[in-house]
């Protein structure tokens, strides 16, 4: 279960990578304005992962400042019956991880734990391809692949290897105005089906419910993926946020 947990986060911080890369206009691209457009909703199409499926939506407002992944898997690992529904948020530096749902063979282990963390400025940086220097171009072995229509919008396509000591996970997406609309890593895929631009998004949508306990990895010093969080984190009372 833990193993797909991480799954499900290594593709979303693929997505994460795409949505502060390219970009358009003066400000497009920077943490305080990622996108070229306001606002607007992404639904992913399924992909199947080791056995299970793995559908996800992401809303975004303020002009990408603001965005909520909003992630649904279901099906069979290893023998366990899985269906977990996680919500991941990021608010200019910083992002939250919580669940609504975790049942595994039917029993319910969902927790009323949010994992708060920080991401580095220098994170946006690398992830900015339209400003990357040519140094750091040649060192992510970055390619301009031209362009791409995915789910009806003409995207820019890209290629670039983000671990150099592992050349062989290149990764290749393509964004419209930052938007992510594909993003491919091996096996795993992600591909926009539907894209609703300028869709008004309720404010509720970027914030940890009430009632959550608040888990700061940055305080903590903690940077673990949440799925690697000990299943005692949830035995203390929940508090708001």
């Amino acid at each position: 279960m833990k193993k797909t947990l991480i799954l499900v986060q290594v593709i979303g911080l693929t997505i994460l990578m795409a949505c502060k890369s390219g970009g358009s206009g003066s400000k497009s691209g920077s943490p305080e304005q990622p996108y070229g457009e306001k606002s607007g909703i992404i639904t992913y199409k399924p992909m199947d992962i080791m056995g299970v499926k793995v559908t996800q939506t992401m809303y975004f407002d303020e002009y990408g400042r603001k965005t909520m992944r909003e992630t649904m898997v279901e099906g069979n690992m290893g023998g366990t019956e899985l269906r977990q529904h996680t919500i991941d948020i990021t608010d200019g530096f910083t992002m939250y991880h919580y669940e609504l749902e975790n049942i595994a063979n039917g029993m319910d282990k969902t927790t009323k734990d949010a994992y708060k963390s920080k991401l580095a400025p220098e994170f946006f940086e690398q992830m900015n391809i339209e400003s990357l220097s040519p140094a750091l171009k040649t060192k992510l072995s970055y390619k301009d692949e031209g362009k791409e229509t995915v789910a009806g919008i003409e995207g820019m396509k890209y290629s670039l290897t983000p671990d150099s000591a592992n050349p062989e996970k290149r990764i290749t997406g393509v964004h419209f105005k930052n938007i992510p609309l594909k993003v491919s890593m091996g096996p795993m895929e992600m591909i926009a089906d539907k894209v609703e631009i300028g869709a008004k998004i309720p404010a509720e949508k970027f914030k940890v419910p009430e009632g959550y306990k608040m888990i700061d990895q940055t305080v903590e010093g903690n940077q673990q993926l949440p799925a690697d969080a000990p299943e005692t984190a949830g035995s203390a009372e929940p508090r708001g946020h």
